[in-house]
């Protein structure tokens, strides 16, 4: 339950070591990423799937948010319930295209923090984004009618080019395709108040590129990257991978870097422990 007691829904995934709390896109739910987590946790995570407020299995106020701060209080009362579900225990976010640029903002805010980042496809810099007239009237709707709602811009196509899944993706009928006004007035706002202090997270993070996106702008996001302040950084591109990494047929590449990196961290952990 929620600060504000609303009951967000989430998946879990069992597993019998460090958490995971996976924070998914713009437009998918963690129903997205089954596959992924449940590969995980054979490799003994427990995953946590945490279905955004208005989006997946939260049907109420569907793509509508008043303030973007809600998410980071929702991120926040997700993470320590899962510390509080995993005492001892490593606690890690991994988030996706625009579930990344929502942990970093979350993270930049100063509230409560995990072990480290997993940032999948960050959509941290993105190439797509409404048209300036179509951004002219969601900001005069905003005004007037602050609930109409518009197409997010983004083409099944620009998530992955495996039949498989855009089949999936297509009659998946929790996905997110229209955002309010309100809600993408948020993101401006949200990406406005980011700016500035883009270079201020030095948590241990992981940024895990596509070598095919059509909706990430890496070249960007690798400056980014550059510039933060973290000691504990890592940066892998998967050239012949799309944007929904997960959504490959052959993903061990992707499990074995998250696993590989997470135990490098518990090493460090440990080492630093019999330090102190």
């Amino acid at each position: 339950m929620t600060r504000d007691g609303k009951l967000l829904a989430f998946r879990k995934w069992q597993g019998t070591g460090d958490a995971i709390v996976y924070l998914h896109g713009i437009e998918s739910n963690s129903g997205w990423f089954s596959q992924l987590a449940s590969q995980l946790a054979g490799r003994g995570f427990t995953l946590y799937g945490i279905d955004r407020r208005g989006s997946g299995l939260n049907e109420e106020d569907k793509g509508d948010i008043k303030d973007y701060n809600i998410f980071f209080d929702d991120i926040e009362d997700a993470l320590r319930l899962v510390k509080e579900q995993n005492t001892g225990k490593k606690v890690y976010i991994l988030g996706i295209c625009w579930g990344a640029l929502l942990v970093v903002n979350y993270i930049l805010k100063g509230k409560m923090i995990p072990d480290g980042l997993i940032l999948l496809s960050p959509a941290i810099y993105r190439k797509v984004d409404l048209s300036p007239g179509v951004k002219a009237l969601a900001m005069a709707c905003s005004l007037f009618y602050p609930q109409a709602r518009f197409k997010i811009p983004i083409s099944d196509r620009m998530f992955t080019a495996n039949a498989r899944y855009l089949n999936f993706i297509k009659n998946d009928k929790m996905r997110l395709r229209h955002l309010t006004c309100r809600f993408f007035n948020q993101i401006v706002r949200m990406e406005n108040d980011f700016g500035p202090i883009n270079d201020g997270v030095i948590l241990p993070l992981i940024v895990l590129l596509a070598g095919h996106d059509d909706i990430v702008d890496n070249e960007r996001v690798k400056k980014w990257f550059n510039a933060l302040p973290s000691r504990d950084k890592t940066m892998r591109i998967f050239n012949d991978f799309h944007h929904v990494m997960p959504f490959e047929e052959e993903i061990t590449p992707l499990l074995d870097c998250i696993k590989g990196w997470i135990k490098e961290r518990k090493a460090s952990f440990e080492i630093q422990s019999v330090k102190n």
